[in-house]
């Protein structure tokens, strides 16, 4: 999927190797900010934490930066790291924080993600407080942070909220008939392509939210892609999304075509 290099108002873009240093800084300065209370263990926050180090990795390997997207009024105030539809940071300088930052660097994150996750400390009451604001809910998985110190968790929060605009959005797929498999009830029937639902999210039918998984020719058991198309049909209660690879394309004749094997059962519009 193409993401636009500036965000709306121009001040969310992606991250540049020039943005090292100040990345650097930040994610240090967030962290023993926030961090040092719950890990007490200064050998790490002040001995291991370093800027340099950080700020040399993204300059020895830019492709680090994939998915980092920054806020940038003049200089950089926050960042946001995404990969696929998991929120893996979200920081802003201790300096520049309840300025709105994090909400807008969430907010341009939603425009690509459908169904986000993330996870965060438990005992980072701040952070768990200001997810729950933007929609997320804990869904009870919770592990062990592996730092010394008192024993800490991290807890799973995953934002429910549907959006009305799927198409294009990143979507993480449970493939529960991989390509190959045959149907549960029609056993004649072979699925050409993996088929699956998203975890938790309502379809039309009450159950899970279905996906065909197109553009991947080996059978998966899980999957993070875009959703390609709508499949809206007309003489039956459910839809069904179509996800794809980032960076591949479909053609509504081609949707058809590979979802043939069962929509030719029924009369449904293809929405791309």
């Amino acid at each position: 999927m193409n993401i636009p290099a500036f965000s709306a108002d121009g001040l969310i873009r992606d991250a540049e190797v020039r943005d090292a240093s100040r990345l650097a800084e930040i994610l240090v300065f967030s962290k023993r900010t926030h961090y040092r209370s719950i890990f007490h263990d200064d050998a790490f926050s002040f001995g291991i934490l370093q800027v340099l180090p950080i700020a040399r990795a993204f300059t020895g390997d830019p492709e680090t930066l994939r998915g980092i997207r920054v806020y940038d009024d003049g200089f950089v105030k926050g960042m946001i790291h995404t990969r696929g539809d998991e929120i893996e940071e979200l920081y802003v300088d201790p300096f520049f924080e309840r300025q709105g930052i994090g909400s807008k660097l969430m907010a341009d994150a939603l425009e690509r993600i459908l169904y986000p996750r993330l996870w965060v400390l438990e005992k980072n009451e701040n952070a768990v407080r200001f997810y729950r604001s933007q929609g997320f809910e804990p869904t009870g998985e919770r592990i062990r942070e592996p730092a010394s110190g008192d024993p800490a968790y991290k807890v799973r929060m995953v934002r429910k909220t549907p959006r009305r605009d799927v198409i294009g959005k990143i979507v993480r797929v449970k493939v529960d008939r991989p390509l190959g498999s045959r149907h549960p009830q029609y056993p004649d029937l072979v699925y050409p392509v993996n088929y699956g639902y998203v975890p938790d999210i309502p379809g039309g039918d009450g159950e899970e939210q279905d996906v065909y998984i197109l553009g991947v020719t080996e059978p998966l058991d899980e999957f993070t892609g875009t959703v390609a198309a709508v499949i809206r049909r007309k003489d039956d209660n459910e839809e069904k999304w179509a996800a794809v690879p980032e960076g591949v394309r479909y053609s509504p004749r081609e949707i058809r075509e590979l979802t043939a094997f069962t929509e030719q059962y029924f009369d449904s519009e293809i929405i791309c």
